[in-house]
């Protein structure tokens, strides 16, 4: 008697299991490509961190020209930038999380000589008891001509709105292309943020970006689409010695022994 081999493979419901692991395949694989590509990109923005922290302080205007926006190689550069604050145009941040802490960010215009202005972020302070837009006390931003030296940081995604809420602009984003909006002059695209804070606010931690969290996850996707033939192939392997075991024994009743011819 001959026993089936994998026939039932081109039965219309293994069809479909094949096609849905393929597709699952797929899946994967792209999922594990969008990690990898995560990962390069995250690894890529520490490395220029790291290279910046190392190197001499540039000018601005060589990093980032009027009306030119910030090119990513140049994000978190050290540059060097002399001008006199716009005092009157202060622009307080709210709802910002520094150590897991929620608080004012403090951000001042930088007017440069060419008419244009750059945004510093003067630092972090603590929310305190009054409230959630009720602009904390700082110290005065320094008059007359400065030179300030920090990392140029490129803009977060502009939402929301900047208006003037209990005597001061307010808004939520650090977008110079937001607050611009409130201001009488040109802002530079990205923000400077000196490393050295003023007395009395906290330095703006440098993000690290965890490129080895999208690395494993790229990693787990390949391994499940690695899993999915070797699935497909347990399966039809269970499938065939149960379709083997029916072709020998027939439909024997479960609990029935085979008994010998003659006995």
């Amino acid at each position: 008697m001959s026993t089936p081999g994998y026939r039932f493979l081109a039965s219309p419901r293994w069809i479909g299991i094949i096609v849905g692991g393929i597709a699952a395949m797929a899946l994967c694989a792209f999922l594990a490509q969008w990690q990898y590509g995560r990962y390069e990109e995250r690894a890529a923005a520490n490395d220029r961190v790291t290279a910046a922290a190392d190197s001499e302080p540039r000018a601005l205007s060589g990093v980032l020209p009027a009306g030119a926006a910030l090119a990513e190689d140049d994000e978190w550069t050290l540059v060097t930038a002399t001008g006199t604050f716009d005092a009157a145009n202060q622009i307080f941040l709210r709802g910002r999380t520094v150590d897991g802490n929620t608080g004012w960010e403090v951000v001042v215009p930088l007017k440069l000589a060419d008419g244009t202005a750059v945004l510093v972020d003067r630092g972090w302070v603590p929310q305190g008891d009054k409230g959630a837009t009720q602009p904390p006390d700082v110290a005065p931003v320094p008059s007359g001509e400065v030179t300030v030296d920090g990392r140029i940081r490129p803009s977060e995604t502009a939402m929301g709105e900047i208006a003037e809420l209990n005597g001061a602009l307010q808004t939520r984003r650090l977008s110079p292309s937001l607050i611009g909006e409130a201001l009488p002059y040109p802002v530079l695209d990205g923000y400077m943020t000196p490393d050295v804070p003023e007395e009395g606010f906290k330095a703006i931690p440098v993000p690290e970006q965890r490129s080895w969290q999208n690395f494993a996850y790229a990693y787990q996707w390949w391994l499940f689409a690695g899993l999915i033939p070797i699935g497909l192939v347990i399966l039809a392997r269970k499938e065939k010695r149960g379709e083997r075991k029916e072709a020998l024994f027939g439909d024997r009743v479960d609990g029935d022994e085979p008994v010998p011819s003659g006995v």
